[in-house]
């Protein structure tokens, strides 16, 4: 759990952050506050998943002192709604003092009273257990006063800092916000490229039409998206009749077919008497046998196709039907039939992928070749998905290195084959990579969502305490798996926000409070 030091705020200022409790409990925000002069006091702090800001006026012997807490729930950042809330006051030689709330005013907001028992140096504990967190929290030293001219003495005057942006706790809840602390990662340098995810060569096939015919498919029928075992049947081909292919057309060919082999048997019998008789040569005979065994074919070809038209006119399973079988394992992932239209021959009906594994298929720009010979590791990132994803030997494999550059975008291809059976991969997602090269090394860093543009310039937005921020101009060096090393503007421990720094930007460009009147 880490903790921000103690800072001293003024609880009732102006600009627009009201003066009275009772305007202050109007806005539902803020710390309950003594006399509006008093300066008084805040403290940040993180547990592994809960965030505490709390804010309290200067503890007076003898005098009620109210506190407003506001708990954060993470990772999603959210207002804790409920549960009950205790705040106490642990003076050096063990004794306690102690105020408790057993629901928050406002979403995310406990207010805790107790009245400090004796003057003196303490410490802050807060407890919090609710149906969202449970978590007690060392909220940091404090002081037991004397009375007020003793706190003022003490305390001092507060005074503004430059370049503080307010964004309140109202307004982190209701967008969508993060905070990361800046930390040590292990960071290697590396290429950058794009990339595409697509089939593993060998893993993706397509099922056709044989025929041309009438399509029916299987029951029950495939759907998109469902997984298929090689050599499912996905539907069945019913062939349809070719031109000139009516019934009376193919009887027609039947009796001329039948003709033509009684005359071939004729010229077949007569040939080999001639031939018997000397008076033709042996050619003579063969020929004859071979325009008798054409006239053959021809006759059954067309003995079977009348067949065929009566059985299929007929409803009878006398028909010739082809099956379309899956020829892999893997997900339909394309259907362009229905059952009962008619296709042509050659007509790709279905595709199926084997998506368990897929290729990440990087461009390489020529000068930057050299330096992925031999590279094991890579991460990228695709739309849609907060976290990159990591390329090593654990969960993939470089395939090749492209040989041949392409003349018009001078760049190779690199190929690394991914383990997909999570499923978060899909063929033709766009990727954006780093090849990793050179050794890791262990530097301070912060994720590459905290860096946002602004004016040309990497900055962050630094929580400095919990409504206040700081733009911090960055001095950046290498980059990693989502991390970027961190050289100047941030230190080991402070807060970044990785999402709501463009609120944080229109926040400082507004130049105010927001109008509800927070009141510290």
């Amino acid at each position: 759990m880490r903790t921000l030091p103690l800072i001293p705020i003024v609880l009732a200022l102006g600009c627009g952050r009201g003066g009275s409790e009772a305007a202050h409990d109007d806005h539902g925000h803020g710390a309950a506050a003594g006399p509006a002069e008093l300066p008084g006091q805040s403290v940040t702090t993180w547990a592994e998943r809960t965030e505490l800001f709390m804010e309290y006026p200067p503890l007076i012997v003898g005098r009620e002192g109210r506190f407003a807490a506001h708990v954060t729930e993470m990772p999603t950042f959210r207002a804790v709604t409920s549960g009950r809330a205790t705040l106490t006051v642990i003076y050096a030689g063990g004794a306690e003092v102690s105020g408790a709330v057993d629901a928050p005013s406002n979403p995310g907001i406990f207010r805790p009273v107790l009245t400090p028992s004796k003057v003196g140096p303490c410490e802050l504990r807060f407890t919090i257990a609710s149906p969202q967190v449970s978590e007690t929290f060392a909220a940091g030293p404090c002081e037991v006063f004397a009375d007020e001219a003793a706190a003022r003495a003490k305390l001092g005057e507060e005074a503004e800092v430059p370049g503080r942006i307010t964004f309140l706790k109202e307004q982190q809840w209701k967008t969508d916000f993060a905070t990361v602390a800046a930390g040590e990662q292990d960071l290697q340098d590396g290429v950058r490229a794009t990339g595409e995810i697509r089939p593993v060569a060998g893993r993706a096939a397509e099922v056709g039409a044989p025929v041309a015919g009438r399509v029916t498919l299987s029951e029950p029928a495939p759907i998109l998206g469902m997984p298929v075992v090689a050599g499912q049947v996905l539907a069945t081909i019913a062939p349809r009749a070719a031109a000139g292919g009516d019934r009376a057309t193919m009887a027609a060919d039947v009796d001329a077919s039948r003709a033509e082999l009684e005359a071939a048997r004729a010229e077949l019998a007569r040939a080999e008497r001639l031939v018997a008789d000397q008076a033709a040569p042996a050619r003579v005979r063969d020929e004859a046998r071979t325009r008798l065994a054409i006239a053959e074919a021809r006759a059954t070809g067309a003995r079977g196709r009348l067949a065929q038209f009566d059985a299929s006119a007929a409803g009878g399973g006398g028909a010739r039907r082809f099956q379309l079988r899956a020829p892999i394992a893997g997900t339909l992932v394309a259907m362009s039939a229905a059952s009962g239209e008619s296709v042509d021959e050659g007509r790709a009906l279905f595709s199926v992928i084997d998506l368990d594994r897929v290729w990440l298929v990087a461009k390489v720009v020529e000068p930057d070749v050299p330096r992925v010979e031999g590279a094991r590791t890579a991460w990228f990132t695709v739309e849609g998905y907060e976290q990159p994803f990591t390329v090593d030997e654990t969960n993939a494999r470089l395939v090749t290195i492209g040989r041949v550059i392409d003349p018009r975008s001078r760049t190779v291809p690199v190929i690394f084959e991914l383990d997909n059976r999570a499923g978060k991969l899909r063929i033709g997602n766009f990727a954006r990579l780093v090849i990793a090269t050179g050794a890791p090394r262990r530097a301070l860093a912060i994720p590459t969502a905290a860096v946002v543009e602004d004016a040309g310039r990497p900055i962050a937005y630094v929580m400095v305490e919990g409504e206040a921020f700081e733009r911090r101009p960055l001095r950046l060096g290498i980059r990693g798996n989502g991390w970027v090393e961190v050289l100047e503007g941030v230190t080991a421990g402070e807060h970044v926000v990785t999402r709501g720094a463009y609120e944080i930007k229109l926040q400082a460009a507004a130049g105010s409070v927001p109008a509800h009147g927070h009141v510290h």
